[in-house]
Formats: C-alpha cells, structure tokens, sequence
C-alpha cells in the first residue's frame, strides 16, 4: 500500500480504524434495511389496495411500471451500498472501487428521480385503478416512501465512499488528518 519512499499510494486512502469498522457494520445494517423497508412499503401498498380497490395492483400497465420502478431503484442503491464494503481493503479506501461506488450511487439516484416523476406523473395522468372517482393516494404515499428511502441510501452511500475530513478526524485516535 506504500509506494517508494514511504509516500502514500494514490490509489488508498487511509481512514481511521473506527471507520473502516463503521462502513464495514453500516453499509450492511443500512443496505439490508434499505431491502426491507422496501419489501415493506410495497408489501403494505399491495395490502392496503386490495380492501379500497379489489385488487393489488394497478389495472394499466403504466400503473403497475410506476409503482415497481421506484421500488427497484431503490433495491439498486441498496445492493450499491452493501457493496460498498468492498471499497475497503483493511484500514485503506481503495479510491477507484469508491469513485465507482459513487457513480453508481449517482445512477441509482438519477433513476430513483426519472422513477418517481414517472409515477406521479401517470398517477395524475392516467386512471391507473378503472374506478374514476379514486385518487391513488397509495400509489402517492408508496412513491413518496420510495424516494425517502432512496434519497437515505443515496445520502448514506456517500456517506461511506466519500468521508469529509471532519468525519475522518471525528473517528481518528490520531491528529493527522
């Protein structure tokens, strides 16, 4: 991990050991409650459709698209931030896995936002239920919860791959940083 003369490799990046073990703890409880919390929201959307609507889903296919595709997104920035345990290697950042962590965060995140628009956006376009005189305020409330979700994991993710300097020195026994 060091280069000649004993400087420091710019492709590490030392962190504190309580961090290193913080992202290696976190990015797991984070990305598995991220799954969760989505197999939640759409499990009680689904619940909550059957008794107002007769069914669990939407009846047009637009409908059925802007309730799974925030769902998704979200499932694929939960996958990027239990990945980024392997942006560690010991106590170092390895700085290229991290900028691809971000980039795929940054995906997730632009996904996550085309996803919502589009829901809301056939939710108040489209009659998604065949019964006109409904809302679809869970189809509101499901997107809504999607993009908190989502926005968390993005915000956590880049949490991990990407520390400020205050949050290095907040966990270093050490005055280096």
């Amino acid at each position: 991990m060091k280069q000649y003369y004993g400087q420091q490799a710019t492709e590490y990046a030392p962190l504190p050991p309580l961090f290193a073990a913080r992202v290696r703890v976190g990015s797991l409880v984070t990305g598995v409650a991220l799954l969760i919390g989505t197999a939640f929201v759409l499990g009680l959307t689904a619940f909550v459709n059957r008794p107002l609507h007769g069914h669990s889903l939407p009846d047009s296919p637009v409908g059925v698209l802007g309730l799974l595709l925030p769902t998704l997104s979200v499932v694929a920035t939960a996958v990027v931030v239990l990945s980024c345990r392997g942006c560690l290697q010991g106590d170092y950042l390895v700085v290229a896995r991290a900028r691809a962590a971000r980039k795929a965060l940054a995906a997730c995140f632009t996904a996550l936002v085309v996803a919502s628009l589009f829901a809301l956006t056939a939710s108040a376009l489209v009659d998604l239920w065949s019964d006109h005189d409904r809302l679809g305020a869970t189809d509101l409330l499901a997107t809504f919860a999607n993009f908190a979700l989502g926005v968390l994991g993005y915000a956590v993710g880049l949490f991990y791959v990407r520390p400020s300097v205050s949050t290095l020195e907040k966990f270093s026994d050490h005055p280096i940083w």
